[in-house]
């Protein structure tokens, strides 16, 4: 729907130099660094606190990209009466004291605080005297995690490996200990909460008896969830809070299991998270690790890190102590074999979806009637994190494209761009696309709950993933969940001609495949479905199909229980594995339909 919204774009804090002018005081210029939430909230609460101004909003992306050098030369550059660090919930300022010694590279008078819901503090140069005995302490806390935590790990590595078999499921009070440790996580949507919520929701359909432990509350899951709450006054950094975190989560875990026998431990690879290792030589448990991409290959090309040498001894320590490595794609099954990992630790097991909740006729008359869409309108819908390897710089030229050809034609079907999430990449999207947001051709709706997630897609008629090849060249690893919930939704799909996508789809059957980057060849598609409404509903139906055949939860979880332990799975195989054996449900779970 139309808003009343300023085409200004987003300041890239690196261009800075070029675009203001070199002044002693700028007392009237405050800098906005928008880290989570939205930046009309920000802006408000900004407003509110030092009245009228000249607001600057800092590029996340920029920052983040630049990792802490770039980012120290960034801030010099900035003067001004404040800049303010926004979250959507103060509970994300995780390095707040950190971020306060930043004013001794800005040249802005006050570093100040803010979130959503009214938190607001603002420090100056001179609070800084106060401050120091703490920052002192924290540094000299820092210093010694990063310490004991290299010899541990440099322990781990070399140490006797832990239990590889799990035994007999009636000797164990616990099938699977769940570990989520995670406490800096915030996030309310995302591939990776519906990768949580999807296998879970599969174990349960195996009548599996399971505990969460977590570093954050889960909901919408149907285990109990054991949250562990992180504590911590005295750090600087947040790589030592996870390193010293990982120890306390595993007493933790440990006491709250009170004895009980553990069948088998599974948890979630991430940075400096090293639980599950730990866990598994305590309890003698054989660990499953699901492993979704190398988080130091992601700190070399996506998302600087700092300690990449603990980062490195982490993912080791990690991948050896596993007893099975679980894979979302070929291209990370290949990774392992290439790191000398066994072929037999690793299980191929593509992501899914819950084909009960990702259904057609779900809603999607209501959200097209709320949004305002016509029901001659054909609605294109991405939704996503609005990160790199997403496709949002193609996708926003498909946009520009599409919407310039329609602009002042007579049409009776109408083109409607829906663009569902954030991230990184979400407010430079949102401002190149101003003009067409302010007539309401595309609409933002920023993120969704997942539980919304279906109607919202319902809504659409094609949906579209236009993920890019890895900016080093190897094969897309990825295993979007959203490819996933697209297929269940009986829609027309748009994705680009990669690695597992084009396995899991096959052109002009489930899908049309575009080569990736091609913003062309994008156009195009969108614009053949959107003249063949038959193309759309033969599309969605097969789509749906090979989705309830070979691609959900419960199928998912099965693979898993089988390759480490066949007789955890008690409940009725026969909708996931009758006829067929194990090794069979993997290779009609990652091949084309037709094979």
């Amino acid at each position: 729907m139309p808003r009343n919204r300023s085409c200004r774009s987003p300041v890239n804090a690196f261009a800075l130099r070029k675009q203001m002018p070199l002044r002693m005081h700028t007392l009237n210029k405050i800098y906005v660094h928008v880290r989570t939430g939205r930046a009309e909230d920000a802006k408000k609460i900004v407003e509110g606190h030092y009245g009228e101004c000249d607001m600057v909003f800092l590029s996340h992306r920029e920052l983040r990209e630049a990792g802490w050098k770039g980012q120290i030369r960034a801030l010099s550059k900035l003067k001004g009466e404040a800049i303010v660090f926004y979250c959507q919930s103060v509970e994300e300022i995780y390095q707040q004291q950190l971020l306060v010694w930043t004013a001794l590279v800005h040249n802005c008078r006050d570093t100040a605080f803010a979130d959503a819901n009214g938190y607001f503090r603002v420090y100056r140069r001179v609070d800084l005297i106060r401050l120091f005995p703490k920052t002192f302490l924290s540094a000299l806390s820092d210093a010694f995690v990063l310490l004991s935590s290299w010899m541990l790990l440099q322990f781990l590595k070399h140490s006797k490996k832990p239990c590889t078999v799990a035994s007999n499921a009636g000797d164990k009070d616990l099938d699977v200990c769940y570990l989520y440790p995670y406490p800096l996580d915030h996030s309310a949507v995302g591939g990776a909460l519906s990768h949580v919520r999807g296998f879970l929701g599969g174990l349960a359909k195996e009548n599996v008896r399971c505990e969460i432990y977590s570093g954050r509350d889960l909901p919408s899951v149907p285990f109990h969830v054991n949250v562990i709450q992180a504590r911590w006054s005295y750090f600087l950094l947040w790589e030592p809070m996870i390193l010293l975190y990982n120890r306390f989560f595993v007493f933790r875990v440990r006491k709250l299991l009170g004895g009980r026998r553990v069948r088998m431990i599974y948890q979630r690879h991430g940075r400096f998270v090293v639980a599950g290792a730990l866990l598994s030589r305590w309890l003698g448990a054989p660990l499953v690790l699901e492993y979704n991409g190398s988080e130091v290959w992601t700190a070399t090309f996506w998302d600087p890190s700092r300690f990449l040498r603990w980062l490195r001894l982490c993912e080791g320590v990690a991948l050896s102590g596993a007893s099975r490595i679980v894979v979302v794609s070929e291209p990370l099954r290949q990774d392992l074999l290439r790191l000398g990992i066994s072929n037999e630790r690793v299980v191929l097991n593509p992501n899914a979806v819950d084909p009960e909740i990702f259904r057609p006729e779900c809603g999607g008359v209501e959200v097209r009637e709320r949004l305002g869409f016509s029901n001659s309108d054909v609605v294109v819908c991405f939704i996503g994190s609005f990160s790199y390897w997403h496709g949002i710089p193609v996708l926003q030229e498909a946009i520009q494209t599409l919407l310039g050809q329609q602009s002042g034609r007579v049409q009776t079907a109408r083109l409607r761009f829906l663009l569902i999430g954030n991230g990184p990449l979400h407010e430079e999207l949102r401002a190149a696309l101003c003009t067409f947001e302010e007539t309401g051709d595309v609409i933002f709706t920023g993120a969704v709950s997942h539980d919304k997630v279906p109607a919202y897609l319902d809504a659409s008629d094609i949906l579209v993933s236009p993920h890019l090849p890895m900016p080093d060249g190897k094969p897309f690893f990825g295993s979007p969940t959203k490819l996933f919930e697209y297929m269940a939704m009986s829609k027309a799909i748009i994705a680009s001609n990669l690695d597992q996508l084009a396995l899991v789809l096959k052109h002009e059957e489930t899908a049309l495949l575009v080569p990736p980057g091609d913003g062309r060849e994008l156009v195009q598609a969108i614009a053949r479905l959107a003249g063949n409404p038959e193309i759309r509903t033969s599309l969605g139906r097969r789509a749906r199909e090979v989705a309830i055949a070979n691609h959900t939860w419960q199928q998912n979880a099965c693979r898993v229980l089988e390759a480490l332990a066949p007789k955890i799975s008690t409940a009725n195989k026969n909708i996931s594995l009758a006829g067929s054996s194990t090794s069979r449900v993997l290779v009609a779970a990652n091949k084309p339909a037709d094979d």
